[in-house]
């Protein structure tokens, strides 16, 4: 699956796919994302808890800017660190699946 954003020519053939992937029984929910987004809303982008995007935060991984007492983080940085993230894990999983037929521990259908 790919993250958005995508251009308006491409959002419809996108949110189609998306909804072929997920299947009929499927629930979506269309919305703007702001440019700046809290702790929270960039955990929910990334798929874990806000504990983990502020560690990324408090480390330096993830650049956040202080408005006040809080912490916002820039759209295009959280998007750009999701995709860095699906890259590491599919190269691992294509790594685990190559070390499986090698060892000869993977049965094809």
């Amino acid at each position: 699956m790919r993250s958005g954003p995508f251009p308006a020519g491409e959002a419809p053939a996108a949110l189609a796919d998306l909804l072929d992937e997920l299947g009929p029984d499927a629930a979506v929910t269309i919305r703007a994302v702001p440019s700046l987004l809290t702790i929270a809303q960039a955990a929910d982008v990334l798929g874990c808890s806000r504990r983990y995007v502020a560690r990324l935060v408090d480390t330096g991984a993830l650049a956040a800017d202080f408005h006040g007492l809080h912490r916002r983080v820039s759209r295009s940085d959280v998007l750009e660190l999701a995709e860095r993230q699906a890259q590491v894990v599919t190269a691992v999983l294509d790594g685990l699946a190559d070390l499986t037929r090698r060892e000869g521990l993977y049965d094809p259908f």
